[in-house]
């Protein structure tokens, strides 16, 4: 017969049974405060990571296109996904799109064009994305409008109380506020907000929906850190960052545009320009890349490319030469052209002269006028078919030349010649030329070219007058038989001061005037130089001329 459990037995188990309950909850209680905690700071590593994940992609992004031969202002921004394309097809493309083509300075990070996952905080919102826009900012407006990107370029945005501290930010909104019912009152640029709205996630979205403080609109944007008032976590992009991202990029496109149009340029385009001439400029002597004026000077052959298309600085002098009965005055030159006037004495009509203009074009990229762009006064006219152009190898001076018609009608009247200064060449708004000398890019490159390229000779003799270029990588080619140089210069590195008059300041490459060393990139060297001659080796193992 089977006894029963005493009483004092079923309280013991009763008593076991709620000491493990207790501790089995009192186990739960520490572990699920345990995870709260937790949750907290993997909310601020995720958001973090996030951060630091959309800007690796930025960044990338504008290397990238800067690499593109058809990009036309390397370092650009992406503009952000506009408030109106959420909820669409188009969520995640940057403006301008069909559709939706204003390029609104705040908006959501365009993850589809970046090519990345969408980037979700700690909260798991998605990021927003401040850029300045337009002319004198870091992202296209729309196609009409143009930017100037360059080492010299500055910041746009305030950011933590500095101005024109960086060109974008990338900001993580966290979770909604509602400061409404606080009594404090918050400091400006904050104010109080609340959030928690039903058309907060209704196109268009309304940046003050997310964001707090100076963040919603500028100007005074900020990573406020924890605050009653904001829980905005915001990382900055510099434009030294960009510049940074995009130096290799632009490097590689001086090397594969710029270098094959410069040598186009020596041994077809100047003579084209020029019949008997085949040269390159001479460069304009060194001084302050910001305000350099980029007119070569004769006789020098390192410094900055001469890219300036100001009429002044390439000047011709005028002389002329008149048939009997017309009086000559001395020909005159102004900033932007010469002129020749001439004044009947005896005879009658017709009349004719002959007016020669000579300049030294060897000191830039520069054509002859045509004969649309001589304007004769009071009648007189540019005989047809007398405009012809040369170039003299030994002095080089290319000379316009051209006869000048008599009006029939008014035959006494003073008739004046007046040729505009040889014009900036086609040359420099080619594909190949044009994003690197709309954006200023020849000031931060510095260009050193032989006295054979400048003289008219189309060859240097290796090892005597030809640059020397050491470290390019194996099969690119002789070290020292190359013809021109250009070195893009870095940020100012170790003890270098910019902005600078010496070249010391901005280059760590040259070790004479004919010597140049490529390095790796590192803290105390920033040069990237590109050559020509210039070769490149595929896997083929056949060597590929970049400029001959």
């Amino acid at each position: 017969m089977r006894r029963r459990p005493s009483i004092r037995q079923r309280g013991t188990a009763l008593i076991v049974f709620a000491t493990v309950l207790v501790l089995g909850i009192a186990w739960y209680t520490v572990g699920a405060l345990g995870k709260a905690a937790r949750t907290d700071a993997e909310r601020e590593i995720r958001t973090g990571l996030a951060l630091q994940a959309a800007k690796r992609a930025l960044l990338g992004y504008v290397a990238l296109k800067a690499a593109d031969n058809t990009e036309n202002f390397p370092g650009r921004l992406p503009c952000p996904e506009t408030p109106s394309q959420f909820g669409t097809a188009d969520e995640g493309v940057a403006a301008p799109i069909p559709g939706y083509a204003t390029c609104a300075s705040t908006g959501r990070l365009p993850w589809r064009t970046l090519g990345i996952d969408q980037p979700r905080d700690g909260y798991g919102e998605a990021l927003w994305y401040v850029v300045t826009t337009g002319a004198g900012g870091w992202a296209l407006l729309n196609s009409g409008t143009t930017l100037m990107l360059n080492p010299n370029v500055q910041g746009t945005l305030q950011y933590n109380g500095q101005p024109n501290t960086a060109v974008a930010l990338i900001i993580a909104p966290g979770a909604a506020l509602n400061t409404m019912n606080d009594p404090a009152t918050p400091a400006a640029p904050c104010a109080k907000v609340n959030q928690f709205v039903a058309n907060r996630y209704t196109a268009p979205l309304n940046p003050a929906n997310f964001l707090e403080c100076g963040n919603v609109s500028g100007p005074q944007y900020a990573n406020p850190g924890s605050s009653q008032w904001s829980n905005d976590r915001v990382i900055a992009i510099t434009a030294a960052e960009v510049m940074d991202a995009i130096a290799g990029p632009v490097a590689d496109r001086i090397q594969r545009q710029v270098m094959p149009a410069l040598e186009s340029w020596r041994t077809t385009e100047s003579g084209n320009n020029w019949p008997g001439a085949q040269f390159l400029p001479y460069a304009s002597s060194f001084s302050d890349p910001t305000a350099n004026d980029l007119c070569g000077d004769a006789g020098v052959r390192a410094g900055l490319l001469p890219v300036h298309t100001t009429a002044s600085c390439i000047r011709g002098t005028a002389a002329s030469a008149s048939v009997l009965g017309l009086v000559q005055f001395p020909c005159t030159q102004s900033a932007t052209s010469a002129q020749c006037s001439f004044q009947r004495l005896f005879g009658t009509a017709p009349f004719s002269a002959t007016i020669t203009v000579t300049a030294p074009v060897a000191l830039g990229f520069r054509r002859p006028v045509t004969a649309a762009e001589i304007t004769v006064s009071n009648g007189g006219q540019v005989v047809a078919g007398s405009l012809s152009s040369s170039y003299n190898s030994g002095t080089e001076l290319g000379r316009t030349q051209f006869g000048v018609s008599w009006p029939v009608v008014n035959p006494s009247q003073t008739v004046t010649g007046t040729i505009p200064h040889p014009p900036a060449s086609a040359f420099l708004s080619t594909a190949a030329m044009a994003w690197f000398v709309d954006n200023n890019w020849a000031r931060y490159a510095y260009y050193a070219v032989t006295p054979a390229g400048t003289a008219g000779g189309p060859a240097c003799t290796p090892g005597t007058d030809c640059l020397t270029v050491n470290g390019l990588p194996t099969g690119t080619g002789n070290a020292n038989d190359k013809r021109v140089v250009l070195a893009l210069m870095g940020r100012a590195v170790g003890a270098q001061v910019q902005p600078s008059n010496s070249p010391t300041d901005y280059l760590e490459s040259m070790t004479s005037a004919t010597v140049f060393n490529q390095d790796r990139i590192t803290s105390t060297f920033n040069d990237r130089l590109a050559a020509c001659p210039f070769q490149y080796t595929p896997l083929s193992g056949t060597p590929v001329s970049v400029c001959n």
